[in-house]
C-alpha cells in the first residue's frame, strides 16, 4: 500500500505491471478527502497503452523509483476511462465502476482492523451515499494531488 508520505517521491514516477511491463508514467494521485490515503492512481499514456486510465493503489507498491501495481495491463487498459485530464476527480459512481472493474471492494465497506486498531465503515460515507442518489456524477470523496507538490 502506499502512504501519504511517499507521494513527493512518486513525483514523474512510471507505473509498472507485477510482471515488470511499464504501463505509463504517473499523471496523478486521488486521495480519500478524509483519510488522507492514496486511493487511485491515473496513468499518463506510455508504450503500453493508450493512458488516460485509473488503478487503485491499495495494493500498490513504490519500490526503485517506480510504481509497481498488482495487476495485468490488460487489465489496466480496459478500465474505464474517467474524470478527464481538467482537473475533474472521479464521481461516486465512475469509483464504483473502477471498483467492479478490478474487483476491490471499497474500503469504506469492509471491516478493517489495520494494525490492530480495526475501524467499521465511515459515517461520513454513508452519507456521501445517501445524499447523492440521482447525483453520483456529480459528487466525490476524493481530491487529486500532484505528487510532489
Amino acid at each position: 500500500m502506499i502512504a501519504q508520505e511517499q507521494l513527493t517521491a512518486m513525483d514523474g514516477c512510471a507505473a509498472y505491471t507485477h510482471e515488470g511491463r511499464r504501463v505509463g508514467g504517473l499523471e496523478y494521485v486521488l486521495v480519500d478527502d478524509t483519510t488522507g490515503r492514496p486511493e487511485w492512481v491515473r496513468i499518463a499514456g506510455g508504450a503500453a497503452g493508450p493512458g488516460g486510465c485509473f488503478a487503485p493503489l491499495r495494493h500498490a507498491v513504490f519500490e526503485d523509483g517506480r510504481l509497481v501495481l498488482p495487476y495485468p495491463v490488460s487489465l489496466i487498459e480496459r478500465a474505464p476511462r474517467s474524470a478527464p485530464a481538467d482537473g475533474s476527480v472521479l464521481s461516486v459512481l465512475e469509483e464504483q465502476k473502477l471498483f467492479a472493474h478490478y474487483g476491490v471492494r471499497d474500503v469504506r465497506e469492509e471491516r478493517n482492523a489495520e494494525g490492530g486498531a480495526g475501524w467499521g465503515p465511515m459515517d461520513r460515507s454513508a452519507a456521501i451515499r445517501e445524499g447523492t442518489a440521482g447525483h453520483e456524477a456529480r459528487s466525490t470523496r476524493l481530491e487529486r494531488v500532484r505528487p510532489g507538490r
